[in-house]
């Protein structure tokens, strides 16, 4: 059972949206809460003012009399009072759910067929299908949660790797809707008492300087601040790291690519120029999803489907997090255009070094060779310390979405505009106003202010039955 569905947890944002706005409908839903497929169990879940009325209806359990309690029981048919299953039945009572109505959970047997079943005799009823993410709407809207709260528990349920659960988890708790709710408090405040001054100017107060004023200013951008930086984190632990093989033909850079993944995936010859197109593969490093690219050999061509695969092989790299550089000669002679040079981090192999064991090692180069397993451990250290140098410094909430990244950097920039109007003598009228428009979209991030399309497309990435 979640936390969130027990009775003394009180809602997580007393301002959320209430029913009435995004489309909110107030009838009865249901679907399979768990993947379809063959499985030990299957969960169905109703929601909705008639939840327990048509539980009843296919069930004997005392459901109502004892909430939160789970009963062993037939399920039949409503109309041709076949059996269709014996199942365990819960009712939760609203508010102390997880949408926050009345919610039933039918724990059945797994397969395709029976929850099915369940599903169909409950639609005969008077409930319907539910649409992608609703559980999770009617929950925000009904304040169990805020919205970054509800990224977080559709980031932990699609997490690739257990550092994204890691703040998936953390965010679910409210940890970067706390940080957002702090700097807000904080130019609330501000906004408060300027605008107290303003409707009393005219009156004997103490106005606040502009230096405190400054002070206030500054505190919030440094909070934003911190939490900025964590955005590529936040972005990597989501959509994972990209670590891309570029080098000449036969450098060596499928059977590394093989040698990392572990196993046979990449077709591996003598013959220069097998690879043809960019071949990809997920593996889990140091807790970081890692997408790893095999690519084609770089190289000038006169076939045009060679020539396909170096031009597939540049956008590649133009998407590296990481780039590692192979060349049996001479790694850091590649040929990198000058913007990837720049904004990627460029790890340098000398492959093949079991063919030239006296060879001179350029400095930050680190000679491997996959049929002796010579010198991977040293490079699987080198990516993992690559890896490491992601995560944000400070121990701090993760911003893990393109929309808190967004919000949060208008507020930030707003705050900036105010403090360069300070130094021009700008009226504080105007101040307020931006200062008041900065609170604004911080409120968007937490799901306070935030358009009804918006919020729509959040829970449209739901799997339906969340």
């Amino acid at each position: 059972m979640s936390p969130i569905d027990q009775p003394s947890t009180p809602a997580l944002s007393s301002t959320a949206a209430h029913p009435g706005s995004v489309g909110y409908r107030s009838d009865t839903i249901v679907a399979l809460a768990t993947p379809p497929g063959r499985g030990g169990v299957a969960v169905v879940r109703l929601s909705g003012p008639q939840a327990l009325a048509l539980s009843e209806q296919l069930c004997t359990a005392p459901l109502a009399d004892q909430p939160r309690h789970s009963f062993l029981t037939e399920l039949h048919s409503p109309d041709q009072h076949l059996l269709l299953d014996r199942a365990l039945v819960t009712y939760f009572k609203a508010p102390a759910s997880f949408t926050g109505e009345d919610l039933v959970e039918f724990s059945t047997h797994g397969g395709h067929v029976t929850p099915q079943r369940i599903i169909q005799a409950l639609t005969t009823l008077d409930a319907r299908p539910a649409e992608p993410g609703e559980f999770s709407l009617r929950a925000f809207l009904n304040g169990k949660f805020d919205l970054a709260e509800a990224e977080a528990m559709n980031q932990l349920v699609s997490s690739l790797s257990l550092r994204g659960q890691v703040t998936a988890t953390e965010n679910l708790t409210g940890r970067l809707s706390r940080d957002i709710q702090q700097v807000r408090e904080t130019l609330i405040h501000l906004l408060t008492v300027l605008e107290h001054e303003l409707d009393f100017s005219d009156e004997d107060i103490d106005p606040l300087s502009h230096l405190e004023i400054k002070r206030t200013l500054t505190e919030a951008l440094d909070q934003l601040d911190r939490l900025r930086v964590t955005a590529p984190y936040g972005r990597i632990i989501k959509e994972g790291v990209r670590i891309v093989l570029i080098g000449p033909p036969n450098a060596g850079k499928s059977s590394l690519f093989n040698a990392l993944i572990g196993h046979e995936q990449a077709i591996v010859t003598h013959i220069p120029g097998t690879t043809r197109d960019s071949l990809e593969a997920w593996i889990d490093m140091d807790g970081f999803p890692v997408c790893l690219v095999d690519t084609a050999g770089l190289r000038e061509s006169d076939d045009p489907i060679e020539q396909i695969g170096v031009q597939r092989t540049r956008e590649q790299a133009t998407r590296a997090d990481i780039i590692l550089a192979l060349d049996p000669a001479q790694p850091r002679s590649l040929e990198l255009e000058p913007d990837i040079s720049i904004n990627n981090t460029i790890i340098y192999v000398l492959s093949k070094a079991d063919e030239r064991p006296s060879f001179e090692v350029p400095d930050g180069t680190i000679p491997t060779s996959v049929v002796s397993e010579a010198g991977l451990d040293q490079l699987l250290d080198h990516l993992v310390h690559a890896l490491r140098g992601f995560v944000p410094a400070a121990d701090s909430a993760i911003v893990s979405s393109n929309r808190q990244l967004s919000a949060l950097m208008q507020a930030r920039d707003r705050l900036e505009a105010v403090q360069a109007q300070l130094d021009q003598g700008q009226a504080m009228d105007i101040i307020s106003g931006e200062i008041r428009l900065a609170v604004n979209s911080l409120a968007e991030i937490i799901g306070e202010t935030t358009s009804d399309e918006v919020i729509q497309n959040i829970f449209s990435e739901f799997c339906v039955g969340k």
